[in-house]
């Protein structure tokens, strides 16, 4: 069973001068494992990359973005390990590949969730070797900006290279349970699309991520509300975007409070959704 252990503390992961070299392997299992994104948008070079598997999670898009827009982000949910998912090896490549035997148990059993939603067990990334400063730049950066009480949290898990060599990495992960999943954008669904390719993900679990139904708002109602919803939260969250981006700027952790409102502000455009712009409008998600 694969081993994973929550940080109780994500601010143990802020570097001291003395370890700003120290090198991990971090898990980008969303847009992270684009170069594009890693490297081009956040300023991440990794001094290698390679594919992995991670038994026992599986990849699902319960990270609550902005509803009609992108409703969706990448996290993982644990699953039970005695599952009909099988790793197999090709004969020739020697790279493991995931066969379903039938209905997996990974499968969430609650009726509110679909397979089109959460992509199956076990989970492929891709490993990156960083600095613990650049981890540290990647936690300030993602949902929840390193908060220990809400957004993405560090966990350390057990993995596999395609060459059967076991490391262990961190990555983050979104503590929240859904029982509703939610679905990507096709602009995020296709960075994770492109992400895969460049480095190589198996065949099989490419055909379960391209599996993915994204989110399209193309009825009218739903159309309509989606226009209504970003007139209603930028102006509410274009505070915590300024402040992000200039915590940023003068490379400090964003701060505690503009974390906190950003929650405040996704919770409050989620229940307008659930309870106002959903049924009369469809849904965003």
């Amino acid at each position: 069973m694969t081993q994973s252990k929550l940080a109780t503390n994500v601010a143990g992961f802020v570097s001291e001068n003395s370890k700003d070299e120290e090198m991990l392997w971090y898990l980008g299992y969303g847009s992270n494992m684009s170069s594009k994104v890693l490297s081009g948008r956040r300023q991440v070079f990794p001094k290698e990359s390679c594919p992995v598997v991670v038994n026992g999670y599986q990849l699902t898009f319960d990270m609550a973005g902005l509803p009609y827009w992108e409703p969706g982000f990448g996290t993982l949910k644990q699953v039970d390990t005695n599952s009909k998912y099988k790793i197999e090896k090709q004969s020739k490549s020697n790279t493991p590949l995931v066969r379903s035997s039938g209905k997996s148990d990974n499968r969430p059993t609650e009726t509110d969730r679909t397979p089109d939603c959460q992509v199956g067990a076990p989970l492929h990334c891709v490993a990156h070797l960083i600095t613990r400063s650049e981890m540290d730049h990647i936690i300030n950066t993602e949902g929840g900006n390193g908060n220990p009480d809400f957004g993405y949290q560090v966990i350390e898990v057990e993995c596999q290279t395609y060459d059967g060599k076991t490391i262990v990495g961190v990555t983050l992960i979104d503590k929240d349970e859904q029982k509703t999943c939610k679905h990507p954008s096709p602009r995020y669904h296709k960075i994770l699309l492109d992400g895969a390719a460049e480095y190589g993900l198996a065949e099989e679990y490419v055909e379960r991520l391209s599996a993915i139904v994204p989110y399209s708002a193309s009825a009218v109602g739903q159309k309509t509300a989606k226009w209504m919803m970003l007139v209603i939260g930028l102006p509410l969250g274009l505070p915590a975007i300024i402040m992000s981006m200039a915590a940023l700027v003068f490379k400090i952790k964003v701060p505690r409070f503009v974390a906190a409102y950003s929650e405040m502000v996704k919770k409050l455009l989620w229940a307008l959704h659930d309870y106002v712009f959903s049924p009369i409008f469809g849904a965003g998600c």
